[in-house]
């Protein structure tokens, strides 16, 4: 993730793409930044342009594609804003950066003149001591600090290294980048439609909009389990297809499917074993707990078999 802009920052940023009009061309610009998977991004051809650019900015701010935002804020934006009162912006954007010169042949970068000037010692350098006129003992308490200071840094380096390593590894699948960003702002939903929309893609039916039993019984595990991260993460574990699963293992409902479906709201089971569904209401967190996702199960009893049935067989 880029660590140096925040949210206002990348906002910002967004709002500049929006002026500028340079996302009419959607496909024209990813490719000009050097997004070449764009077509497998979900929010690239079903959106509005406010939500085309928060998204773009958003997806390139969560896998850390520094060169994408350089490319976008000093070759596409710059030359639109150059002048005017953004220009000043997107000049501290590719600093912050560390646009190379590639990009930001007109940004200097202050701090890099300054060191051309009055280069800064290296943090070894500032512990070591002149040795030379020192006696034995001093010298070696001075060789002892030089491999302390040396180790240190060699530490630093090798935490910094792992955090990155960490950061990467957490991003999340470009394909879900859209449903993160609903998610995260508990458009409830809008990310139910989403989740459907990537499952119906994932499973080759999207001119279809449905599941059968069949795409369910092939439906990949691994995103099946990306899905349920994102569900369960920002809904603080109340929806998600593994809430979903454990309410349908439980000892009240014991793999019912249709008290299942009465348990988590999307109809009502009657004294008599009847089951009716009912029209589900705005989604809140105040919801029965399991009643998302939906829609992608939003065919006959049979499928919903399967549905639960893969969930279960995955491991979710």
């Amino acid at each position: 993730m880029l660590q140096d802009l925040n949210q206002d920052e990348l906002n910002a940023l967004a709002n500049l793409l929006v002026i500028s009009q340079k996302g009419k061309a959607r496909e024209a610009l990813c490719i000009k930044i050097g997004i070449s998977h764009y077509k497998e991004l979900g929010f690239m051809y079903e959106s509005s342009e406010d939500s085309f650019a928060i998204n773009l900015i958003n997806y390139l701010n969560t896998v850390g594609n520094t060169k994408a935002i350089c490319h976008l804020c000093c070759k596409e934006l710059a030359p639109i804003f150059q002048g005017g009162k953004h220009e000043s912006f997107l000049k501290e954007i590719a600093v912050k950066l560390n646009c190379n010169q590639e990009f930001r042949h007109n940004y200097p970068n202050p701090s890099t003149v300054e060191q051309q000037t009055s280069p800064t010692p290296s943090l070894v350098t500032e512990f070591r001591i002149n040795s030379s006129n020192q006696p034995d003992g001093a010298k070696s308490q001075s060789t002892r600090l030089n491999w302390l200071a040396g180790g240190a840094i060699f530490l630093i380096g090798l935490a910094s290294l792992a955090g990155f390593q960490i950061s990467r590894t957490q991003s999340v699948n470009s394909r879900y980048i859209q449903l993160q960003n609903l998610l995260s702002q508990e458009r409830w939903q809008d990310a139910d439609r989403e989740t459907a929309n990537r499952m119906w893609e994932l499973a080759g039916k999207w001119e279809e909009r449905s599941l059968q039993a069949k795409d369910f019984e092939n439906f990949s595990c691994e995103d099946l389990r990306t899905i349920d991260n994102l569900w369960t993460k920002y809904s603080k574990q109340h929806f998600g297809f593994s809430i979903q699963k454990r309410i349908f293992q439980s000892s009240d409902v014991n793999n019912d499917l249709l008290k299942f479906m009465s348990q988590i709201g999307w109809g009502k089971l009657d004294e008599k074993g009847i089951f009716s569904y009912v029209p589900l209401p705005e989604y809140s967190l105040s919801s029965p707990e399991g009643e998302l996702p939906w829609i992608v199960t939003y065919q006959g009893s049979g499928d919903r078999n399967a549905y639960i049935s893969r969930i279960i067989k995955c491991r979710i």
